[in-house]
């Protein structure tokens, strides 16, 4: 788990967790053939929120069992600027059961989120708390 918190330039990933698919309730064990979903709290800084185009999040599901990447997802949108305030935003990028895994082996969702925002980008980089896999 990562909380940061982004100055008035910047963006940042504030929590990225692994949920059970369609809510916000953490996983610790994860059936095998079930689909779930990575949640991911960001905060856009007011300054960077007055130029903002759009923001997109790519998370990568490892097995740090086998050290092997098992899944990709990635989640974009355009956004409208707002001035004089900061962005916060909930992002959830959807994954289906896990190939690639077997029970007891622990996994751990890496995400990086990146604003453009005219010809300037900025790039976050969160780890998820672990969870493991079951039958």
């Amino acid at each position: 788990m990562t909380t940061t918190t982004a100055n008035a330039h910047d963006a940042a990933i504030k929590l990225l967790y692994a949920a059970d698919k369609g809510t916000d309730f953490t996983v610790g064990v994860l059936d095998l053939g079930k689909p779930f979903d990575v949640v991911a709290d960001v905060e856009i800084g007011e300054n960077l929120n007055e130029d903002v185009d759009e923001h997109s999040i790519r998370v990568s599901i490892v097995n740090l069992s086998s050290a092997n990447r098992i899944a990709l997802g990635t989640v974009s949108a355009v956004i409208k600027p707002q001035n004089n305030t900061p962005r916060r935003d909930r992002l959830r990028v959807p994954f289906g059961a896990l190939a690639n895994a077997d029970p007891g082996d622990v996994i751990q969702a890496i995400g990086s989120y990146k604003v453009t925002a005219g010809i300037n980008t900025d790039v976050s980089v969160a780890f998820s708390e672990t969870f493991t896999v079951g039958g």
